[in-house]
């Protein structure tokens, strides 16, 4: 039986987006979840009521009568408690808000969080200001910060958002033949892109293989351009799926091999301490966290 104490809040998003779209693939892909996480809450959930929420019927879900009950409460909740938050105080809402992050982020996945957050609250009026990849000291100015590597606090509040492994990947037109690549020694054949974090010797050197003198490299700047390469099918690059996956769903890359090993560095959030954070920062706060939760 369900009360306020442990009402699995998680779970009930799932249902609610999976019911709405009745697939839960585009259900993970408005949450940025995967498929395999709405599958395990919406069978939480339904352990939890002892009621059955979906059927399969001719490989598509349909609601059952428990589940259309449901969905409409829970979409109801949803929307009341958005309401609330937009109108608890409009001169908290209708102000600037500084969020920093590196272009990579930017560029490949934070974009359209920070977008869709503010098609739900547009009274906040919403600055991006660019910070490096692990840079440690935050301006002032910013009021959150996605930061790769850890920041100094400065009387401020860092939490780890998410860490990552990174892996090999190309442009379906590098690679011609299914059985191109099947080792990891097989990568040296082809041009290796490099983003400047020693990314690549890490990864060789976790599977114990020394690249031949030979081996052709291309040193980029920054992850974009290393990605913009290896999407025109000049090379192979290492990134994590934060990355990619938009790339990977549409077939502008694949992944080679399963060969996976930790990101350098993870994802954290800077803000200001709970007392001194502004009602907009608290509201983006949130809403990052429960997507990466």
């Amino acid at each position: 039986m369900l009360d306020k104490r442990t009402m699995p809040l998680s779970a009930l998003r799932a249902f609610e987006s999976t019911g709405h779209r009745l697939h839960m693939g585009q259900a993970g892909e408005d949450l940025g979840v995967t498929q395999g996480a709405i599958s395990h809450h919406i069978r939480a959930l339904e352990k939890e009521l002892g009621v059955k929420l979906f059927t399969r019927s001719n490989n598509r879900l349909q609601l059952t009568d428990s589940g259309e009950r449901l969905l409409k409460a829970v979409t109801e909740g949803f929307d009341r408690i958005l309401d609330g938050a937009q109108h608890l105080d409009s001169d908290s809402l209708s102000g600037r808000l500084v969020i920093g992050c590196t272009q990579t982020a930017g560029a490949n996945w934070a974009a359209p969080i920070i977008s869709e957050f503010h098609q739900s609250y547009p009274l906040i009026d919403i600055h991006t200001v660019e910070i490096k990849p692990q840079q440690k000291e935050i301006p002032r100015e910013i009021d959150i910060a996605i930061c790769y590597g850890k920041p100094i606090e400065d009387n401020r509040l860092v939490e780890e958002l998410t860490s990552l492994d990174i892996f090999p990947v190309c442009s379906p037109r590098l690679v011609h033949k299914k059985n191109t690549v099947s080792k990891p020694k097989h990568l040296t054949n082809f041009p290796l892109l490099h983003e400047g974090l020693q990314n690549w010797s890490r990864w060789f050197s976790s599977m114990n293989i020394t690249p031949p003198e030979n081996t052709k490299n291309i040193h980029f700047f920054n992850t974009n351009l290393t990605l913009s390469a290896a999407r025109d099918g000049y090379g192979i690059a290492l990134c994590n799926r934060l990355e990619v996956q938009q790339d990977l769903l549409e077939g502008r890359l694949i992944q080679l091999l399963d060969k996976t090993i930790p990101e350098l560095d993870s994802y954290y959030l800077l803000s200001d301490k709970p007392e001194k954070r502004s009602l907009r920062a608290k509201l983006f706060e949130e809403w990052i966290k429960n997507i990466f939760n």
